[in-house]
């Protein structure tokens, strides 16, 4: 169960899924490989809530802009 290759796969996930903050993580070589996978689900649930906030706060922000220059302000702010 405590696979040294499931437990590598694991960690370059979260490493991957963190960026460059991943380089601030405390060695995680001792935590076993079910707890890295689900601190890596905890992390991508957390990222996912996060985009989906940010996406909810800016159509929410919209609202504010007029009606006929929703389109343009909308495709300037997000391509």
């Amino acid at each position: 169960m405590n696979d040294p290759k499931s437990k590598s796969a694991s960690l370059d996930a979260l490493r991957a899924e963190l960026g460059p903050g991943a380089s601030q993580l405390p060695d995680l070589s001792g935590v076993p490989e079910p707890a890295l996978a689900t601190f890596l689900d905890a992390v991508r649930g957390a990222k996912r809530q996060q985009r989906q906030l940010l996406e909810q706060s800016a159509e929410h922000s919209l609202r504010l802009v007029p009606a006929l220059l929703r389109p343009a302000v909308r495709k300037v702010l997000f391509g």
